[in-house]
């Protein structure tokens, strides 16, 4: 398809529409996002704990700020001088401790692919109830569970790899291959049962969709990042208005986005 005669989408176009739902519906959809508000609160929590229980650990203590300095200086400079020194100081965690975060994680991840679905059906009509915590925990039900472990679990792969290879390929990833999960969604709405080979094509009909759209959902990521930096000062007490706002954001550009690749496909024909 030739980028040229897709509709325009900007960033600033999909927020104010994301904004405008979110005011709109400004209670259901805190109530509706709730879980995983609580979840960054109290996960920003232990991560602090965790993080000063580390610096304990090394002899380094926050509130002597002259002593914690020549500390980190000394532990530098030994590093500097051994390298294979460095492992004495990283930051560790127990086994159980990596199986409780990696659960967390995706516990965390299934109920905001419940909420972006929610989300987009409210984009899509005005007059849909959002249910709150039934909402939320949709994608735990037969009709999506599997399925979307699977995308979760493939997705994850896709990106971290990405990363570790290299910073950027990461990122092009994540852009190519996020909206799997809503065409997963609008898949299970045409057919009751969707095969293994139809699941895994999602990834490739989400790098089509986004042809023509990866710098304006690159733009989307930028601010969203902006807005994680800001919310970190505040010990993530701001993701009860950012977390809503981002799921937002994310399902009225997936939304908009397919309605303008649908009118581009039925004007060539």
């Amino acid at each position: 398809m030739n980028n040229a005669n897709l509709k325009r989408i900007s960033a600033s176009e999909v927020n104010r529409e994301a904004r405008h739902m979110l005011r709109k519906n400004f209670k259901e959809i805190i109530v509706l996002n709730i879980i995983p508000i609580l979840m960054r609160i109290v996960g920003m929590f232990f991560m602090v704990k965790m993080y000063n229980a580390w610096l304990s650990g090394l002899g380094i203590s926050l509130s002597d700020p002259k002593a914690a300095s020549e500390k980190l200086t000394s532990i530098t400079q030994e590093i500097m001088n051994n390298p294979a020194s460095a492992t004495d100081y990283a930051f560790k965690t127990t086994p159980e401790t990596n199986i409780i975060i990696f659960a967390a994680g995706l516990f965390f991840f299934l109920i905001c692919v419940g909420i972006g679905y929610s989300l987009l059906d409210k984009y899509r009509n005005k007059d849909y109830q959002i249910r709150g915590i039934a909402d939320q925990f949709q994608v735990f039900s037969g009709r999506y569970f599997f399925s979307i472990i699977f995308l979760a679990l493939l997705f994850n792969i896709i990106v971290e790899a990405g990363l570790t290879l290299y910073l950027i390929p990461g990122i092009w990833f994540m852009l190519m291959f996020g909206q799997s999960f809503y065409i997963y969604k609008d898949d299970t709405a045409k057919n009751e049962r969707i095969g293994l080979g139809r699941t895994f094509s999602t990834f490739a009909r989400s790098s089509l969709l986004v042809r023509g759209y990866k710098w304006t959902l690159l733009l989307i990521f930028v601010e969203f990042l902006l807005l994680e930096i800001v919310n970190l000062f505040t010990r993530e007490i701001l993701s009860v208005l950012v977390h809503p706002y981002e799921q937002s954001v994310l399902a009225v550009f997936y939304e908009k986005v397919s309605l303008a690749k649908a009118e581009a496909a039925s004007s060539r024909e």
